[in-house]
């Protein structure tokens, strides 16, 4: 009964001195939305790229790399780890681990044309080896994705998104028409749903807008696509050339790593397999004098891949700090008025004591009214979240368009109102619950 008459005393005090509650409401609100705007950001920016699918996905690396020379030793370390493989090495990993789904891809621009079209248009495809289009989530409209046998024969067939296939034979069905890639017809199998993981996580590449939303929309089988001429544009390593970084003249497929090598884990034991797999890989190539620098191997997450390439980017990280330090600001702030606003109550408070309340009762009061007032600064926080993220939206960064507000942040947002009104009303409360009631009540 005790406690419930505190709550009641803490809840009506939020009425007195309303120019400090209102200070202290919009102080609160102001430093809550500043963190919330950033968490929000960071949250999207970490944020699955593709919910339950790259749980499963693996990236996996040797160092094929030729030995270093002292031109080479000098130049600076680049800041992506190495990730690329010769198609030979892919092949042969995959081969060695045939119970495990593997896929070695490339993402590349193309120029397709349709059968009955004298003009053609240019498409960003994934050039694969295994079966990429089902590992990594690529839903079906209509159609089938490419089978192993398919595959083996370098039989020309492909996967394309939608919008493609719209673009190319209008409203018609596209599967079962015919496309000119490279010097070959291509029969198109399958019509893809929309597919665009952020970030572009399946081929990070340098000068790649990793955060764009256009992704890949057209699928092939990585051997026929090469016999029909194609080459991949995209970042190489070569042999005696260093990084190629994008390159326009053909590729050396067997002096240059340009695939990444993608495996489908889905337990530890798995995992553990096939590094230890890979790893004896490399010690194999090495001790036979076909790789130059001592054995090497990763296999990486896909949280762990993005964070070794710094994906998200340290600005938005700094932001928060700032916000942060905002935030602190505000509370330091807030705790003084909290305890002028109790100190200032010191003869009702006195009086409350005197008549037997504990101090854990008068405790409780200004913990009650610290905690309504943080709340109100979390309802205050939630329109200025909005106005924030809107701001944020303004700026063309490539991933300020993920800044959106999203309902499950609402309950994130309601509780550090609550914890940060019980933070900075703590002190002033233990303060308040210290008065000596005789010194309260004595007359002058």
């Amino acid at each position: 009964m005790a406690a419930r008459y505190a709550v009641e005393l803490g809840l009506r005090g939020l009425l007195r001195h309303p120019r400090t509650m209102a200070l202290t409401v919009v102080l609160l609100g102001l430093g809550l939305a500043a963190v919330m705007s950033m968490l929000t950001l960071l949250a999207m920016l970490s944020a699955d790229p593709l919910p339950g699918i790259s749980g499963r996905l693996h990236l996996a690396w040797v160092d094929s790399r030729a030995a270093p020379t002292s031109a080479s030793a000098a130049e600076p370390d680049a800041d992506a780890p190495p990730f690329l493989w010769k198609l030979a090495d892919a092949q042969a990993l995959m081969a060695l681990q045939p119970a495990v789904r593997q896929a070695a891809l490339v993402s590349t621009p193309v120029n397709v044309q349709p059968d009955d079209a004298d003009t053609s248009n240019t498409a960003t495809a994934v050039l694969a080896l295994g079966p990429m289009p089902s590992m990594f989530g690529v839903s079906l409209q209509r159609g089938r994705y490419w089978t192993a046998a398919e595959e083996q024969d370098r039989v020309p067939v492909a996967v394309i998104g939608d919008a493609t296939a719209r673009a190319l034979f209008g409203d018609a069905d596209a599967v079962g028409r015919d496309l000119r890639i490279g010097s070959t017809m291509f029969r198109v199998i399958g019509v893809a749903g929309p597919w665009a993981p952020r970030p572009r996580f399946h081929f990070l590449q340098a000068g790649q807008a990793v955060w764009s939303e256009r992704s890949e929309s057209l699928f092939l089988p990585l051997h026929a696509a090469l016999d029909a001429g194609v080459a991949p544009v995209a970042t190489r390593d070569c042999d005696g050339r260093g990084v190629g970084g994008f390159g326009f003249d053909t590729i050396d497929l067997d002096a240059c790593r340009w695939l990444a090598l993608w495996a489908e884990l889905t337990d530890t034991a798995t995992r553990d397999a096939y590094a230890d797999a890979l790893a004896g890989y490399a010690r194999s190539r090495h001790a036979a004098g076909v790789f130059e620098r001592a054995a090497a191997s990763r296999l990486d997450s896909v949280p762990a891949w993005l964070a070794a390439n710094r994906v998200v980017p340290d600005t938005v990280r700094l932001y928060l700090w700032l916000a942060v330090g905002l935030l602190a600001l505000c509370m330091v702030n807030v705790a003084g008025l909290l305890a002028a606003r109790f100190l200032r109550r010191g003869s009702e408070l006195g009086v409350r004591r005197v008549l037997g309340a504990p101090r854990r009762s008068v405790l409780l009061q200004c913990l009650v009214e610290a905690v309504a007032a943080g709340t109100l600064g979390g309802l205050l926080a939630w329109p200025l979240t909005l106005f924030g993220l809107w701001v944020i939206r303004l700026q063309d960064h490539g991933y300020t368009d993920l800044a959106r507000f999203e309902p499950r942040l609402f309950a994130l947002l309601l509780a550090l109102a609550i914890g940060t009104g019980l933070l900075v009303g703590l002190v002033p409360a233990l303060r308040a619950a210290r008065i000596e009631p005789v010194l309260q009540i004595k007359s002058p």
